[in-house]
């Protein structure tokens, strides 16, 4: 009977270190989870960091508009996941676009995003490109702060990159400029287009004019 005892004392502190053991490993997981999501970020900010220096150096070439605009076409193609960009700019509306409609859209949304962002870009001269940080949304996408340095002390342009890894490759869905999201004030222009009576065409139809109408440096 001192034996069964002796055995029942020592049952309890073995189911106790059995559990215990479970909740260190499950431990060691999440740790080893969190060092993981943690390298992300860094792979981001290189991302940035290269992407940053592309456009100053092209930026610097001083190039005709044809061949800065060109440039500036494959430079977008390899940073900016602009379907996915178009998507969210196009909002609850993307329900009612047909399928034809979506892939035009696609289509106008990009020449829109370039032009817009070829003159903006096409002003700067001079300026140096900092990566400052970057902190992690979810496992695939980080957020990474960075600065334009402006000559003559002007105040350097504060602008945020939202970039999301999938298949092992890196892309911008988004940007923050001056703590405005590009993705909101997109989608909030295009509702209001849309919301004025014009439905999905009515935005096609004005893409396509503003899109026909750009001209740089105008």
């Amino acid at each position: 009977m001192r034996l069964a005892a002796t055995e029942t004392v020592f049952a309890a502190p073995t189911r106790g270190l059995m559990t215990a053991a479970r909740g260190m490993l499950a431990a060691l997981i999440v740790s080893m989870t969190a060092g993981s999501a943690m390298a992300a970020p860094k792979d981001a900010e290189n991302f940035v960091r290269m992407r940053g220096d592309e456009a100053v150096a092209t930026l610097a070439k001083k190039l005709p508009d044809a061949d800065y605009m060109r440039e500036f076409n494959a430079f977008v193609d390899r940073t900016f996941d602009v379907p996915a960009m178009a998507t969210f700019a196009l909002g609850v509306y993307v329900r009612q676009a047909t399928d034809a409609q979506k892939q035009e859209y696609t289509g106008l949304y990009r020449t829109y995003f370039i032009n817009t962002y070829a003159q903006r870009f096409r002003q700067y001269s001079g300026e140096r490109f900092e990566v400052t940080g970057s902190r992690p949304v979810n496992p695939t996408e980080n957020l990474v702060q960075s600065r334009i340095v402006r000559p003559a002390g002007a105040a350097p342009i504060v602008i945020e990159w939202h970039v999301r890894e999938e298949a092992g490759q890196q892309r911008i869905v988004d940007l923050l400029i001056e703590g405005l999201r590009l993705g909101v004030t997109m989608r909030d222009e295009f509702g209001g287009v849309i919301q004025r009576g014009g439905g999905i065409d009515g935005l096609l139809r004005a893409l396509k004019n503003n899109n026909a109408n750009f001209k740089l440096g105008a």
